[in-house]
Formats: C-alpha cells, sequence, structure tokens
C-alpha cells in the first residue's frame, strides 16, 4: 500500500455511493477554510504565525475561518494547502482507507472490463496491483478505529467493504486467468520461438533488411518501431496463443508487419539483399523498383519463418504435468524481458515474498522494477520451458524436487513441501520471518551467536564506552557515531537482557538512524541448520522493549524485523557508502591481523 504522505486523498461522493458505505464521519467531516470571495479555499494562518501554508494564505489571515465540508471542497482546495487539513485521528484513518478501497476496487473493476486479448504479461501486472497485497497493511490502518467508541461501528463497515473488494480483485482475476491462454500451448508457443531464435539466419536477415531503412527503428515518420523478426515473434506469439491456426496466424502476422513495415521506405539502395527477388523492367524509377523490392523482401520474410516457426510447433512435446517447485527471481514478471516467463504468474505461491539482489530492473521508462524472489508450484513441463528459455541469465530460475502425492492439500502445503519451499528461498535472501518465527517464546542466543559475538568483543578495539563516562562531550559522541556509520567500530548485542548494548544501539539509532549502507551480521536458517551471514542496507529503529531491530534490505523496500538474540553484530560499511555491493553475503569471522574492518 503506497500513499503520499501528509496529502488528503481526493475521494468523492460518487464512488462511495458506489460501494454503498455510510460513513457520516468522512461525508460529513469539516474543517477551518478561508477563501476570497469565491476562489480556492485555503487553511488558515496558526494563531502567532505570519506565514501560511500556500502564499495566499497570508494575505487572508484576517478573516473569519469558516467550517466547510472537506468533501465538497476538495475540487476547489489550494494544492498547496490540501496537505495541510487536519482531521481527527479517527476520521483521517477512515479517510485513508477509503482512498484505498476506492483504488483497489477501481482496479478491480477494470480488470474485470477488460476487452481484447487476454495475455499473461496483463495478468502478471494485474496479479502485482491486486488487493490482496495490500490487505494486511489495510486492516492495521483500520484496526485502532474498530473499538472506536464512537467511530467503531464505522470502521467496521469499512473493514467489510474492503473485504468485498479484496474478493472481487481475486474473482476477476481468476476470470482473467481462465480466459488466458492455456499455459501448454504457451510453452509450446515460446519453445518454437526459442528454436527459431537460436538459428542466426532469422537475425543476420533481420539486420540486413533493417539496414535498407537506416537500421533506426521508432524514430521518424515511416521508420517501424520494431526490428523485424522481433516483430514477426510478437505477433505469431499473440496469435497461436490465442487460438488461431496457422494460416490464421500467419494473416494476423502479415496484417501487424504491413501496417508498420508497410509504410517504411528505403533509404539505403545499395542494402538490399542479394539476389533481388524482383525484376527492374516495369518501374517508373530506380527508387520505384527498390520499394517493390523491399516490400516483397520483408514479405517473403514474414511468409519463410512464420513457416518455420510451425513447423517448430508442430515438434514440440507436451511434456508431464506432475508438480514441482521452481524459485523464480526477478519477481513480479512485468518487465520488458519477461514476457515468455509471465505465464508463470498463474501458479501458486509457496512460501513468503523475499528479496533478491542479483541486480537492477527496469521497466521501458527507466522506472526500477521490483526485484523479489518466490517460490511457485508448477508443472514440470512449465518448468523444463522456462528453465530452458532463461539459459543464460544464470540464477535467475531454479527447480526445486518433484512434489510427492499429498504435497499439497486443500487446507495447505504438506509441512515437507513448506520446508523445502523455505530451503529454495534461502538460497536467494537467507533470513526468513518463519525461520525467526520458529524459535519460540524468549529464545536465547545460540551458542555459535554468542561465540561470534566473542570474537568480535575481543576485536572490536579499545574504545571507551563512551556515553557512560561523564566527561564525555557531545562532539565525543558524534566521532563514537560516525565511527559506527564507517565501519571503525562494531556494536555487539550482551548475552543477557541485563547488559548496556540495548541503550548503546538506542543512542546510536536516535534521533535520526544510522547514514549510509550497514552491514548486519546475523544468524540465519532454522535453530540446527543455521549458518551466520551479513546482510546489507539500512537501520530503521530498535525496539528496546521488544528487543528488536528493524532493517531494510538494500534496494528494497523489505522491512525486516531481527530480533536480537539472531544478531551477531551492526556496522557500517565504509567500502559502500554509495549503496553499491551485494545484498548479502556469508559470513567470515575477523582474522587475528585483522584490524577494524567488519
Amino acid at each position: 500500500m503506497s500513499r503520499r504522505q501528509g496529502r488528503l486523498a481526493a475521494l468523492d461522493r460518487a464512488g462511495l455511493q458506489r460501494l454503498e458505505v455510510d460513513l457520516p464521519a468522512v461525508v460529513e467531516a469539516t474543517a477551518p477554510l478561508v477563501r476570497s470571495g469565491t476562489g480556492k479555499w485555503h487553511v488558515p494562518v496558526q494563531e502567532g504565525k505570519t506565514w501560511g501554508y500556500c502564499q495566499h494564505a497570508a494575505r487572508l489571515a484576517g478573516r473569519t475561518p469558516e467550517q466547510v465540508v472537506v468533501l465538497d471542497a476538495l475540487g476547489d482546495l489550494c494544492s498547496g494547502c490540501v496537505g495541510a487539513v487536519e482531521l481527527p485521528y479517527g476520521v483521517e484513518v477512515l479517510w485513508q482507507a477509503m482512498e484505498e478501497i476506492l483504488r483497489a476496487d477501481a482496479r478491480a473493476g477494470e480488470l474485470a472490463g477488460a476487452r481484447g486479448p487476454h495475455t499473461w504479461p496483463s495478468y502478471a501486472k494485474a496479479l502485482e496491483r491486486a488487493a490482496r497485497h495490500d490487505d494486511a497493511a489495510v486492516r492495521a490502518l483500520l484496526k485502532p478505529v474498530l473499538d472506536h467508541a464512537e467511530l467503531g461501528a464505522q470502521g467496521w463497515r469499512a473493514l467489510r467493504a474492503w473485504t468485498a473488494v479484496v474478493e472481487r480483485s481475486d474473482e476477476a482475476l481468476a476470470a482473467y486467468r481462465a480466459a488466458a491462454p492455456p499455459a501448454t500451448a504457451t510453452a509450446s508457443v515460446t519453445a518454437a520461438c526459442d528454436a527459431v531464435a537460436a538459428d542466426r539466419t532469422v537475425h543476420e536477415e533481420s539486420r540486413a533488411l533493417g539496414a535498407v531503412l537506416g537500421a533506426s527503428y521508432g524514430y521518424g515518420y515511416g521508420r517501424p518501431s520494431l526490428e523485424l523478426w522481433t516483430m514477426v515473434r510478437a505477433a505469431w506469439t499473440m496469435a497461436r496463443e490465442q487460438g488461431q491456426d496457422a494460416g490464421g496466424a500467419l494473416d494476423y502476422v502479415s496484417a501487424v508487419v504491413a501496417r508498420e513495415w508497410g509504410k517504411a521506405r528505403v533509404r539505403d539502395v545499395t542494402a538490399l539483399p542479394l539476389p533481388a527477388l524482383t525484376c527492374a523492367a516495369g518501374h517508373a524509377s530506380p527508387a520505384a523498383w527498390a520499394e517493390a523490392e523491399f516490400h516483397h523482401q520483408w514479405h517473403s520474410f514474414v511468409q519463410r519463418w512464420c513457416a518455420r516457426l510451425e513447423a517448430e510447433l508442430a515438434g514440440a512435446s507436451q511434456g508431464s504435468d506432475k508438480q514441482q517447485l521452481l524459485l523464480v527471481c526477478g519477481w513480479p514478471l512485468t518487465g520488458p524481458d519477461d514476457r515468455d516467463l509471465a505465464f508463470l504468474a498463474q501458479y501458486e505461491q509457496i512460501g513468503p515474498r523475499v528479496p533478491w539482489g542479483e541486480g537492477q530492473r527496469y521497466n521501458p521508462y527507466g522506472e526500477n522494477l521490483p526485484a523479489d524472489a518466490v517460490v511457485l508450484v508448477v508443472p514440470e513441463f512449465a518448468a523444463e520451458r522456462a528453465l530452458e528459455h532463461s539459459t543464460g541469465r544464470r540464477g535467475r530460475l531454479i527447480a526445486g524436487e518433484p512434489l510427492a502425492e499429498g504435497g499439497l492439500m486443500p487446507e495447505g502445503p504438506a509441512p515437507a513441501v513448506l520446508g523445502a519451499a523455505r530451503a529454495l528461498l534461502r538460497t536467494a535472501f537467507p533470513l526468513l520471518a518463519e525461520d525467526v518465527a520458529e524459535d519460540g517464546r524468549r529464545p536465547r542466543p545460540s551458542e555459535r551467536v554468542r561465540e561470534a559475538r566473542a570474537l568480535l568483543r575481543g576485536r572490536r578495539g579499545a574504545e571507551p564506552p563512551v556515553h557512560w563516562a561523564p566527561q564525555r562531550q557531545e562532539d565525543s559522541r558524534w566521532r563514537w557515531k560516525e565511527a559506527f556509520e564507517l565501519g571503525q567500530w562494531i556494536w555487539v548485542p550482551d548475552d543477557t537482557a541485563a547488559g548496556p548494548a540495548g541503550q548503546e544501539l538506542r543512542e546510536l539509532t536516535e534521533p535520526y538512524p544510522p547514514r549510509g549502507v550497514m552491514r548486519l551480521i546475523v544468524e540465519t536458517g532454522v535453530r540446527g541448520d543455521a549458518a551466520v551471514h551479513v546482510l546489507y542496507g539500512a537501520v530503521g529503529g530498535w525496539d528496546s522493549r521488544r528487543r528488536v531491530l528493524t532493517f531494510t534490505a538494500r534496494d528494497t523496500e523489505h522491512r525486516l524485523s531481527v530480533p536480537v538474540h539472531r544478531i551477531v553484530g551492526l556496522t557500517g560499511d565504509r567500502d559502500r557508502r554509495s549503496y553499491d555491493g551485494p545484498l548479502w553475503e556469508e559470513y567470515t569471522p575477523p582474522s587475528p591481523h585483522q584490524y577494524r574492518y567488519w
């Protein structure tokens, strides 16, 4: 759930009426506002101040504020003051919840009313935006209001509305998934495309025809947006996945290519492939012959390579339907290079979604895409096809073990399946919340953790206990914190709750968290089969009551709650101040000759 902090959501009565949610606290909420005549509404200047939230508010300081219904005033509210409108806490919570409900309902309605071909890339994008992903966040947002003396009933109404929206979103996803191409057809079509793409000839011929146009795509009138082979592959895949036969697929590909390549103009006659396929006689000029020859060349390319695709499709084997686990890194499958893997989004996910730090992913607009990892239960033919397609992208997909009979039950996966899924997930990110949850109540540090802590304490150096000494000045306190951020001093927890390390970490993380990349040395895995790894990221805070550190993995939005009994040490990283480097790595204890480098 993402929301612009400090900005009032733009609700409307029509949306509230469509959902039939009776929330008088939201509909009738008022706020003191001022305006001049029929101009924009502004938040009045606070008493004792001479400036407001925008340049116009100060000029209206002498006017008496009016209690205005916020829902009616949103359309005429100053954009500079919209983030300063104050509502009572419970009303603000309901307002934010309704924003999420209306947004999720609009997405569900858009998906349910989708027209045109149903494709797996579109399904993967819709799955990523599904309301189910925000369910826990919305319920946590509404939780304080449910027991409110005055707003409790309205909070429950909002919660029921949210539950209904989640159900509608899941129903829309199921309907779209049922209308999408069968997985067997998608796998066979992708296999045929990969087999043809492995032939160098198709790329050489495509580049040769592109050179006739000046080898530039998508710029200027009369230039196609894509290379010829790329366009043929995408159009043929679309036609075949939607159930068209060989003739229908050829007609569709020819029509798609003709829309762009049919308007293209020859810019380099000498680049036309030899031998020529048409006679120069009967043309008004050499340029006219070149246009006719080029048209014949790309049309022949389409027919020739569509026939090759059909031959590969006819020879594709269906494979086995037996279920197995598959680790998919680079989730969700919404990137520009994920089109042929997007059909995996239809399968059931086992276990959590964890960060994956093998590389940045971007959409065509240069915006960052999430890079996570999940474990799916897929048929063997789908796993084989996906693994073949991702050959050359090391670590993108990892096949797990086949599932035994009864591995997936209506009430959930069997314990053995969950254990195998977690083992796969640990290869992408070693620390799982499920492993920590199995430590039980009031767990103690393991022997491995205590030994690693003792080694770090002995190698930490001779820094004094900083703020405990009465003569310690404020400047030396900041030098101590700077040494911590640069990796020159490492914080090591106490083996018991009575030690001073908890207060030390509180001083190091408050009032501002450490800057730059931090190194968290932590025990990972399940008790009895644990290991020690180094995680890179940012410190979010320290809960001294629960003795839990909030840690955000580098370049991700994953917030980890790490209990102190699993922490070996925490320090900065002077070599990765620019946020580069891995997401995690195996921990190597400091050698006897190593000085202050952790």
